[in-house]
């Protein structure tokens, strides 16, 4: 009784549901042909989805650093444009000296896994670097303003190799990224 048999709750339901429908197909396809085509498309198809879910973005963060938040705000207007577009496997950006990336993307259309480096090229996800950071997703939620809603992804770097903040932390995070934004929004 170890990992694997934990294994064995997903892998079961997959395999009785590739078993239910390798049998309809039999059923109702004739040809084994035509049927092992479909059954290898719909494989192809099930692992081109879980290898797109896997997309990275890469932050490069200044090596002397006055934050501990790294926080990327969407839906700005009038801010840049990030790299992505479906065919987008992975891009850089390097972030500003106060660690708030502004973007006009809207947040689902932003690649779902991010790791980060510094200028100098020290990994803040692998342990064997020098460096004795690391970073972990803190929130993913939205604020507002003047009537208006930014979602936003913030994530805490921290040292020894572990990650702390409380909700006080990520109360004056939202006030700061308000702050900033009021500053930042043109006047109507």
């Amino acid at each position: 009784m170890g990992f694997g048999f934990l294994g064995l709750f997903y892998l079961l339901p997959i395999a009785i549901f590739g078993l239910l429908l390798d049998y309809l197909g039999q059923k109702t396809i004739k040809g084994y042909r035509r049927l092992f085509l479909i059954e290898i498309g719909l494989v192809g198809i099930i692992a081109f989805g879980f290898v797109w879910q896997e997309r990275t973005k890469t932050y490069i963060i200044p090596d002397q650093r006055e934050f501990e938040f790294v926080v990327t705000i969407y839906n700005v207007k009038d801010s840049e444009q990030l790299p992505v577009n479906f065919f987008t496997w992975t891009y850089e950006k390097e972030i500003p000296e106060n660690g708030i990336l502004l973007t006009s993307n809207r947040i689902n259309s932003d690649l779902p896994k991010t790791k980060m480096f510094t200028k100098a090229g020290l990994s803040l996800q692998d342990k064997e670097d020098t460096v004795d950071l690391c970073f972990g997703r803190a929130s993913t939620s939205k604020i507002e303003i003047d009537g208006e809603f930014y979602n936003y992804e913030a994530w805490k770097i921290d040292k020894g190799g572990t990650i702390g903040y409380s909700s006080i932390d990520i109360k004056e995070l939202e006030e700061k990224l308000k702050k900033y934004l009021k500053r930042k929004k043109p006047s109507s």
